[in-house]
């Protein structure tokens, strides 16, 4: 949606309501107003380009990463567990238990030492 196209709903909306006073309320009421317009008129406006002209949209709605980074041979012998093997530098922070070993790994091995 271009900057006019959105000027010419809100000046709209505004017109509707240019009798009356602006209290908290009516500007609620209006920001409601304008929100709802714009969702609106969203489903009727042509969609100019290709998603991937938009890295923000392509990356927020289908994880598109155009300038994903090889992982070093260092970076991924760091987040290995001592355990299993296997990499663990995806794994949230909850998840870890010791250093980089997985929380899974380190539980089962407690228990099986008890």
């Amino acid at each position: 949606m271009d900057e006019h196209f959105v000027q010419g709903i809100v000046g709209g909306v505004l017109n509707r309501h240019k009798n009356h006073t602006l209290d908290e309320k009516r500007i609620h009421t209006l920001m409601v107003e304008i929100a709802a317009n714009i969702d609106v008129a969203h489903h009727y406006t042509n969609v100019k380009g290709l998603a991937k002209d938009n890295p923000l949209n392509i990356q927020m709605w289908k994880g598109y990463k155009p300038n994903e980074e090889e992982l070093s041979k260092e970076y991924l012998e760091y987040w290995t567990c001592d355990h299993c093997g296997k990499n663990t530098h995806e794994i949230d922070y909850d998840y870890l238990g010791n250093g980089t070993n997985h929380l899974q790994c380190e539980l089962k091995l407690e228990t099986e030492g008890e």
